[in-house]
């Protein structure tokens, strides 16, 4: 799963067939690298045991280096696009779609901490785009082609081909 989907985050990533373009972005991309990162931990626990240290040893180093939250157990669909990595949460149960681009200060998470994140977390379609500062909380969905406004707090299910915005976060148009 995980490290098969890097080439198609680079691509994304880079948005160029370019080699010398991709080559720049491998070489130079903090973000890429937090990516990568994240596809290795999810990758290493599918290995008994010591796939289990090493996915907490990376998650860890995302902590430190990225300041960023992100368990390598969640399921994050190929061509991720993470801009201005830092302060990014996104919890164990959560499910992300494909070609998703997620902002700096994004959280996706539990709404309410007192239950388990198993089905208290959120659901996220394909071609999703979460702008800066955005919080998509509880266990919700979230259809394709959404994008959520900066600093936005998403409580409820959202509709595809819509952009949502405020506090709490409501649908602001349906782009048809």
């Amino acid at each position: 799963m995980s490290l098969k989907y890097f080439l198609k985050d680079l691509e994304a990533s880079s948005k160029s067939a370019s080699s010398l373009i991709k080559l720049k972005c491998l070489l130079v991309s903090h973000t890429l690298h937090m990516t990568f990162l994240l596809r290795l931990g999810q990758s290493c626990q599918n290995v008994p045991f010591i796939g289990s240290v090493m996915r907490i040893i990376i998650e860890y180093i995302i902590r430190i280096i990225y300041s960023s939250d992100i368990s390598c157990k969640a399921v994050i669909g190929s061509g991720l696009t993470i801009m201005h990595g830092h302060d990014i949460v996104i919890g164990a149960d959560v499910e992300i779609g494909r070609n998703c681009k997620i902002f700096n200060g994004v959280t996706f998470g539990n709404k309410d901490l007192e239950q388990p994140s198993s089905s208290n977390q959120p659901t996220v379609g394909n071609n999703c785009i979460f702008c800066t500062g955005a919080k998509i909380i509880g266990p919700i969905e979230v259809a394709d082609n959404v994008t959520v406004a900066a600093n936005a707090v998403l409580l409820v299910d959202c509709i595809e081909n819509s952009v949502v915005g405020g506090i709490p976060a409501k649908i602001i148009r349906v782009n048809r």
